[in-house]
């Protein structure tokens, strides 16, 4: 991979998820769906669940609507600019 690396840069990336596939498993490549219902059973509530997300991307029906199903209040926070005060 060092060799490709110094000649066919654009090629490291399939040959880094090659090897990980090879010589690992296949699960540690694939991009699986988030699936919400699971993160809420895995969760505790003295624990905050964090969503570090792409741009574009709006999970907040999703949440409001499993936090609506098990009856609780959702508070939601963006970290955007200005918001560190409320955070705290």
């Amino acid at each position: 991979m060092i060799v490709l690396r110094c000649f066919r840069t654009d090629r490291v990336n399939f040959a880094i998820r090659n090897y990980v596939e090879h010589f690992m498993k296949k699960e540690f490549i694939e991009n699986r769906p988030t699936i919400l219902k699971d993160i809420f059973d895995e969760s505790k509530n003295s624990e905050p669940i964090i969503f570090i997300l792409s741009a574009g991307v709006d999970p907040t029906a999703a949440i409001k609507k499993q936090a609506d199903e098990r009856g609780l209040v959702l508070e939601p926070l963006s970290m955007g600019k200005g918001q560190s005060e409320k955070a705290k």
